[in-house]
């Protein structure tokens, strides 16, 4: 009984013990960050998924004669014997299209509900 009470086994004791609980604490803040890595990888998984599932939705539409039309019409200008190509290319000098709407906002609101109301 003299030997376990004694402090040559208590402080290897205790030593031992401490070193079991940051043992411990280091095995738990690793395993956090596996999961942590494990449902970045999952996460990363079901995105690959989903692109891979719309590439396959994309290349069976190369089976679709309609849609070989629409996509050589949009990258290539294609266009069938025929038919004719419009253009329409915006104004870069584009002004209101009338002065009238102008001058219907620099009146008073009373009169513009007056002639709303009258009908004019």
């Amino acid at each position: 009984m003299c030997w376990i009470n004694s402090k040559i086994l208590t402080v290897p004791l205790l030593v031992l013990s401490v070193w079991i609980l940051f043992s411990v604490i280091s095995i738990e803040a690793e395993k956090g960050q596996v999961k942590k890595e494990e449902t970045a990888i999952e996460n990363k998984m079901a995105g690959i998924s989903r692109d891979n599932q719309l590439l396959e939705r994309y290349i069976e539409n190369f089976k679709n004669p309609e849609f070989l039309e629409k996509e050589a019409r949009l990258r290539l200008n294609y266009k069938l014997f025929g038919e004719e190509v419009v253009f329409v290319y915006r104004d870069a000098n584009s002004q209101k299209a009338s002065s009238s709407e102008e001058l219907s906002e620099e009146r008073p609101n009373y009169k513009k509900w007056w002639d709303w109301l009258t009908g004019n």
